[in-house]
Order: structure tokens, then C-alpha cells, then sequence
């Protein structure tokens, strides 16, 4: 080594990394609401494409898609049909006693059924709620197995806090390794225990990134309003990109859960990314797809515009 030469270009080198230094700093304590980070996490949409009776459309090209954000057009990066992608899909559970027996018995059957239709390379993850407590049974990677001998050795027992659950809905992927996710909510709805109130749990829908699939099992008869539990369930979903399926009968849940999976595998997710320049604020994102389709796709994100 020539160190002389070291001697001569040190200083210069430890004035870059000083400069450097110096402007993460203003970045990072830059005006509070906005970004000047050039790099940025891409935002993800789940898009589901249904025709004018409902049914799921499966095999649209990218270019029949086209992506709007607070009312602007933007090209978004990247496009996969979802069938092409494993999935990690987290499966959440209300075992409080009003879910004990019969509708215990059928969300073990249902999920029975989804498993079955797992891939190798799909994930499943189980969080159960109930009795005062939110609990991560079964973790994404784990044996799929372990979530029905799981199910099969709870009874349902305790008070339901519904609303502090879909609170936390949007950590309930955290750990899953693929872009394609889920979550599917098996609950009577009936929530007896929050802290939380409806109407702050259905301004959680700003932070959902996965949608959320809602089962309300032979629920009470409807309520007006929009901030009963029915009403936060489906704004949540809808918000999300996903549903809300009110299950008058316990025994239709297989059924339907069947339905749904077949349903998760025509979907299309789209990626674009937030240019990380002026205002970080809630955006509206819109989905627009060529033909007579009804489209289904999340509300929004927080951050910049593309």
C-alpha cells in the first residue's frame, strides 16, 4: 500500500463521507410531511376482475389495466396474473364463546378445505382472537398441517374485541415471504371487549395493503349505519381490495370458502413506485380496466405520488 498516497487523499475522502453524512441528516429531519427520498418501497395492489354477473375473469393482459392515483394516470411497473405467484395467506379466527360449537365446528371444516387446495410453495399463517387475547398461533412456514391440529384442540371460551383485532389487521402479514397475500377473518361479529372504537378501527382502511376476505358467521340481523360491527367489517374488506361474505347459515362456510379460493387465483397484482418527492399523504388509487368489468382493488396508500 502506498501511504503516502493515502495520506494525500484522506482528507478529501473523509470530506465525502462528512457531506454525505450531513445530507442524510437533512433528509431525514426534513419538513414533517414530505419526502425526498429517491428510494422508496413499491406500493402493491391486488386488483380482482369480475364480469356483470359476478364471475371471476382470469386471463387480461397488462395493457387492459390502467392505474389512477388521486384522479391522475400513472404507468405502474410491474404486472403478474396471481395464479403465477405462491400466496401467503393468514387465516384469523375468533374464538370467543359465542363462536363455541357449530360455528367453531364449520370454520375448522372450511379451513380444512382451504388447506386442500394449498400449493407447495403457498404459506399459511393462523391468529386466533378471544378472551382478552390476540394470538399468532401457527407462523407463516410453518407445516399447514399444524393449523387444523391447532383449531381442532381450541374451544370457543371468553369475550370477543373485534374492533382492537381489525386494528391490527395490518400487521397481521408481517413475517409472510410473498407478495401475494390474503387475509381471511372467520368471526360471528359480535364484539363485546374493544378498547377501540368502531369508528377508529374503520380508519385503519388507510393502512390495509393486503385485502382482507371477512366471514360474518349467522351474525345478528343487519343494523343501519355504517359503523355497526357489519359495517367496519365490509368497509375494511372493501377498502383492502376484498369483501365482506355474510354467512346466514353456518353450514354454507365450506361453500363459500371454496368459492373464495378458487377466487384468489384469478386475481392480478399490479406494483408502482411512489416517486419518494413532495407530500406524504393518504392517496386515492382506482383501477380501471378495459371492457364491461366490475373491478375490485384497494382505496389507497400513504406516501407521494408516483
Amino acid at each position: 500500500m502506498d501511504w503516502k498516497l493515502l495520506r494525500a487523499y484522506l482528507p478529501a475522502l473523509l470530506a465525502g463521507v462528512w457531506c454525505a453524512v450531513s445530507a442524510l441528516a437533512q433528509v431525514t429531519e426534513g419538513t414533517k410531511g414530505f419526502s425526498d427520498r429517491s428510494e422508496v418501497e413499491a406500493v402493491l395492489v391486488t386488483v380482482s376482475v369480475s364480469d356483470l354477473k359476478g364471475r371471476p375473469v382470469p386471463d387480461l393482459e397488462g395493457k387492459a389495466f390502467h392505474l389512477f392515483i388521486d384522479g391522475l394516470e400513472f404507468p405502474f411497473s410491474s404486472f403478474w396474473r396471481e395464479a403465477e405467484l405462491p400466496l401467503s395467506l393468514c387465516l384469523v379466527v375468533d374464538v370467543s364463546g359465542s363462536m363455541a360449537g357449530q360455528r367453531l365446528a364449520r370454520v375448522r371444516e372450511s379451513v380444512r378445505e382451504l388447506l386442500a387446495g394449498l400449493r407447495p410453495a403457498d404459506e399459511v399463517s393462523l391468529v386466533t382472537f378471544g378472551a382478552g387475547e390476540v394470538r399468532r398461533r401457527v407462523p407463516f412456514g410453518a407445516d399447514p398441517s399444524l393449523v387444523l391440529r391447532v383449531l381442532e384442540s381450541l374451544e370457543g371460551f371468553g369475550t370477543t374485541a373485534l374492533y382492537d383485532t381489525v386494528a391490527g389487521a395490518p400487521e397481521l402479514t408481517d413475517g409472510a415471504r410473498h407478495a401475494r397475500r390474503a387475509v381471511l377473518l372467520f368471526t360471528d361479529g359480535v364484539d363485546t371487549a374493544s378498547t377501540m372504537t368502531a369508528e377508529k378501527a374503520a380508519a385503519v382502511l388507510e393502512e390495509m395493503a393486503d385485502p382482507l376476505y371477512a366471514f360474518g358467521i349467522e351474525p345478528p340481523p343487519p343494523e343501519d349505519g355504517v359503523l355497526t360491527y357489519e359495517g367496519v367489517l365490509a368497509r375494511l374488506s372493501q377498502a383492502s381490495g376484498g369483501r365482506y361474505i355474510r354467512v346466514e347459515k353456518a353450514n354454507e362456510l365450506a361453500a363459500l370458502a371454496r368459492e373464495l379460493r378458487r377466487q384468489l387465483g384469478t386475481r392480478y397484482l399490479l406494483t408502482f413506485q411512489p416517486s419518494g418527492k413532495g407530500m406524504e399523504k393518504f392517496r386515492r388509487i382506482r383501477v380501471a380496466v378495459d371492457g364491461p368489468y366490475q373491478v375490485r382493488a384497494r382505496e389507497g396508500y400513504v406516501g407521494t405520488l408516483p
